[in-house]
């Protein structure tokens, strides 16, 4: 049974989500994320997959905000 991950909040999410910026940057298909973490050693299932890219995701808008805008 796959969790609904739009339910599962954390106390404090909205504060969280005005941190990351709203930058359009293209995703890979979640299947061939998954084949590159396996192939990389990490075992994995596919929804674990997702939430590694998420957190990646998160991290690559941060850091295009750090170097390319002029807060």
């Amino acid at each position: 049974m796959k969790k609904d991950k739009n339910k599962i909040k954390f106390k404090g999410q909205k504060e969280v989500n005005k941190y990351i910026p709203s930058i359009a940057i293209k995703k890979i298909p979640p299947e061939r994320a998954l084949a590159i973490l396996k192939k990389a050693g990490c075992n994995i299932d596919e929804e674990q997959s997702e939430e590694v890219m998420e957190f990646l995701y998160i991290i690559v808008k941060l850091t295009l905000k750090e170097f390319f805008t002029s807060d």
